[in-house]
């Protein structure tokens, strides 16, 4: 009778263990078909997110700039352009990786076909059968390179044309420039792809190609993973609880077997490697049937749930024997403990005679000398025990911890030294910046022995420093000196006039007076808008609209303008002009204010009934603009100083003037990277600007 009960009671172990197993696999099993479905969702959005994105709207832009100058028979230097797109190597890869999947057309103003694609969907695209492409789009630039968009075709247009108009008032097209050195005239220049204009780039995409460029850019396979996660966990502890609480019930019976008596590391190792494996593929296990499971993925499931009840019974025995007796039968680090101490001792000794190696070994390194192979020692031997360290999976952890204790020791030992020594040589530079510029260090500083010879450098700065310093003082006290003589001046003008009108009766002179003050007042007015001027120049707080400007005409231009008050001033200007036009990339509005007011300085402190040399040409690449007159005062100052603000060539003050023109002319000049220089020979004033 008792054997019966006994054998009754082990099967109805067996049929739990196995229900314990099976149902959370049918549970997971059922859900296919939803997680699936989800994972078809998921992808919907993502191929909507990735078509409306503005990563994947920019890259038509880009691709306008590199069709437009790589087409055949462009006037381009196709090194300086290859060197551009070989530098924007992210915006290259992004139109790479959509070039094999887009049809395209280009065409110019009168509508002849400049350049085509047909991808590989083997249809010709055009403006009147983009209704056959998934995707199809007309991006056209006019003469000023000013762009219009217009989505004819998508599922997605409506979106995607707001998205464009957010796309075009961002874009950055600053990328498609770059400094190269000019080793011809041994200076530096800037280089950048043309702007599209008068082109009409027509793009399609049929919808095999489109789904193709998404899922090669837009992966979403690990969504349909992130799904089944949460219900995993739950399955996989509730199967972890029941291998605890059933062996509690009246009824169970399993014997103690060998695979039930494993060590604590193995369990944990075994079902870690489980888990692991388990994550890296869920993704695949979700994706591989279609939402519809087969036996192979209820074999997965067997396995996982069985490894899982398997180990939560391994480590019940903690209950059942005693937290004690678990820990010297079960634990392999306590049954050898013995020979685990002696290993770690050899090892920590071993370690120990490493390190001490390898801070002598950097400790003699000359910082004054090229250490390539030096540095390359100690990033292969960190690379060899971080790669060994790599190989432990769990157990790499304790490995890395006991890697850094010994790493910290070296480095704080080689630290102190470093302090010891580095202390010499703040004294010194202490005593450098206390004003005692002839210290000396008689100290072996060790790694930072090159720092001897630098310190006198540092010396020599410092002297040259302090000279800077007085001139720097002295100009600065100049500039609030006239800052205040030329507010000042028509402000009292003002408020005196100002006075004289509230007594005076007679209408005639309350008129002069009126006419004097409009005078002064927009005397003053000039003076602040200057100020501001060369202010925000200075801080470089200005917005520059670069287009293409004629300089010739430019500064013709402007001395016609100036004409009544070159007149006026009795002067013969003797202008060269070259035939042919000078383009440069400038903001006319800037350039403007540039040759205005040199001209005007011209006109105030050139001598009467002399000439005025004007020279304008290309030299080395670059539009050079001279000027050259006679001074009507003697020039007995520096050249220098004569561009910085409120300076003038009369340091009496008493001529018309903000002393701020030469200083607005240099900033907008150097906004612009060009170049203003000024020198003087005898009475001879010559300026000259590069641009």
């Amino acid at each position: 009778m008792l054997v019966t009960k006994l054998k009754s009671n082990r099967k109805l172990t067996i049929v739990l263990i196995v229900l314990t197993i099976v149902i959370p696999v049918f549970i997971i099993m059922g859900q296919y078909w939803n997680w699936y479905v989800n994972a078809e969702a998921v992808a919907e959005n993502s191929d909507h997110s990735a078509v409306v994105s503005e990563e994947f709207l920019e890259t038509f832009l880009d691709a306008g700039y590199i069709l437009y100058n790589t087409e055949n028979g462009r006037d381009r230097d196709p090194e300086a352009v290859k060197e551009i797109l070989q530098q924007n190597s992210g915006r290259m890869s992004a139109y790479e990786r959509i070039y094999p999947f887009l049809d395209y057309r280009v065409k110019d103003e009168d509508g002849n076909d400049v350049a085509k694609s047909t991808a590989d969907s083997e249809r010709t695209v055009g403006e009147n059968n983009l209704s056959s492409f998934a995707l199809g789009m007309v991006i056209s630039y006019d003469k000023y390179g000013e762009i219009d968009v217009r989505i004819r075709e998508g599922e997605y247009k409506t979106e995607q044309s707001v998205a464009f108009r957010e796309v075009i008032s961002r874009y950055d097209d600053s990328n498609w420039e770059m400094e190269r050195y000019d080793e011809e005239t041994e200076e530096w220049e800037t280089i950048r792809l043309e702007q599209p204009k008068n082109r009409t780039y027509i793009y399609g995409m049929t919808g095999e190609n489109l789904q193709a460029y998404i899922d090669n850019n837009w992966y979403t396979g690990y969504d349909a993973a992130d799904s089944m996660i949460n219900l995993v966990i739950i399955l996989v502890l509730m199967t972890a609880v029941l291998a605890w609480v059933l062996p509690m019930l009246p009824v169970w019976q399993l014997e103690e077997r060998t695979f039930l008596k494993v060590p604590f590391e193995v369990v944990v190792i075994v079902f870690l490697a489980m888990a692991g494996i388990l994550g890296e593929n869920l993704w695949w296990i979700a994706e591989r049937a279609g939402g519809t499971p087969d036996i192979i993925d209820f074999l997965i499931w067997v396995v996982v749930f069985a490894v899982t009840f398997w180990a939560a019974t391994c480590l019940r025995q903690v209950y059942t024997m005693g937290a004690r007796a678990y820990m010297k039968e079960r634990l392999l680090c306590v049954r050898y403990w013995k020979y685990i101490r002696r290993a770690w001792q050899y090892a920590v000794g071993k370690t120990k005679k490493w390190a001490g190696k390898c801070y002598h070994f950097i400790d003699r390194i000359d910082l004054s000398e090229r250490n390539n192979q030096t540095i390359f020692k100690i990033v292969a031997v960190n690379f060899i025990v971080l790669a060994l360290i790599c190989t432990m999976w769990i157990g790499g952890i304790f490995a890395l911890a006991v890697y850094s204790g010994v790493l910290f020791w070296l480095l704080r030992k080689y630290f102190t030294d470093l302090q010891e020594k580095y202390a010499v040589l703040l004294k010194a530079t202490g005593e450098i910046a206390k004003g005692n510029l002839d210290i000396e260090i008689t100290e072996d500083l060790g790694i930072f022995s090159p720092f001897k010879q630098e310190i006198q450098k540092i010396q020599t700065g410092f002297k040259k420093a302090v000279d800077e310093e007085v001139k720097s003082q002295r100009m600065k006290t100049e500039l609030i000196t006239n800052v205040s003589h030329d507010l000042k001046t028509p402000l009292t003008a003002i408020i005196t006039y100002v006075n004289l009108l509230k007594d005076e009766k007679d209408e005639e002179k309350q008129r002069d007076y009126i006419e004097v003050l409009e005078r002064k007042s927009l005397r003053l007015k000039v003076l602040i808008e200057d100020l501001f001027e060369v202010s925000k120049a200075s801080s470089k707080n200005v917005t520059l609209n670069i287009v293409d400007v004629d300089v010739v005409n430019l500064f013709k231009q402007v001395k016609l303008e100036l004409e009544d008050k070159i007149a006026g001033a009795d002067l013969d200007f003797r202008c060269t002009y070259p035939e042919d036009k000078i383009v440069a990339r400038l903001d006319s509005q800037k350039t403007y204010r540039v040759f205005e007011n040199l001209l005007v300085n011209v006109i105030k402190y050139a001598m009467p009934h002399t000439r005025v040399y004007i020279e304008i040409l290309e030299e080395d690449g670059e539009a050079v603009v001279r000027m050259k007159n006679v001074s009507a005062s003697e020039l007995d100052f520096n050249p220098e100083e004569l561009t910085e603000r409120f300076v003038r060539g009369d340091a009496s003050r008493n001529t018309e003037g903000s002393g701020l023109g030469l200083a607005i002319v240099k900033s907008f000049v150097e906004l612009q990277r060009g170049k203003f220089k000024i020198e003087t020979e005898a009475d001879l004033f010559k300026a000259e600007v590069r641009f």
